[in-house]
């Protein structure tokens, strides 16, 4: 079931819809604040949306590592079966 969160980044707020559980919104609020946060102390003049911008690629870039880290661990099992005869 969906449910609407309000999320407040520095001087903006941010309505949103989600169907995580409570743990998973916990988390990813916190890690949203944290990042915010430490982007914000190292630019202190970025806008708001420059500072999303940067958390979204960062974001985009530990998927495309994830992805390529399923990968290489996926040919690896699919050779490891291959060579029990699984």
């Amino acid at each position: 079931m969906k449910k609407s969160i309000t999320v407040r980044l520095g001087e903006k707020t941010y309505d949103l819809m989600t169907d995580a559980n409570e743990e998973e919104l916990i988390n990813v609020l916190n890690r949203l604040q944290t990042q915010y946060s430490q982007i914000r102390n190292n630019a202190k003049d970025a806008q708001i949306d420059e500072i999303l911008i940067v958390m979204l690629a960062n974001t985009l870039l530990d998927q495309v590592r994830y992805e390529k880290a399923i990968s290489q661990l996926v040919t690896k099992l699919n050779r490891f079966a291959e060579r029990k005869g699984i």
